[in-house]
């Protein structure tokens, strides 16, 4: 029983957790960069990869 709630107890933290600041870190490094060097193709593959994890974050900014 014990582990059953903990699995849930976890995914729930790195649902609640995790994910916001992973999106947060994504566009920080992206902006970043950006402001360095312009538009590339890291900027661009941050930006999509933030992307996927707003739609495992569920909604849109």
């Amino acid at each position: 029983m014990w582990l059953f709630l903990r699995k849930r107890l976890l995914m729930w933290l790195i649902l609640a957790v995790g994910v916001p600041l992973l999106d947060w870190l994504l566009g920080k490094a992206s902006d970043t960069i950006r402001a360095r060097k312009g538009d590339n193709a890291v900027t661009r593959g941050l930006d999509s990869t933030r992307s996927g994890v707003r739609k495992v974050r569920g909604r849109r900014r």
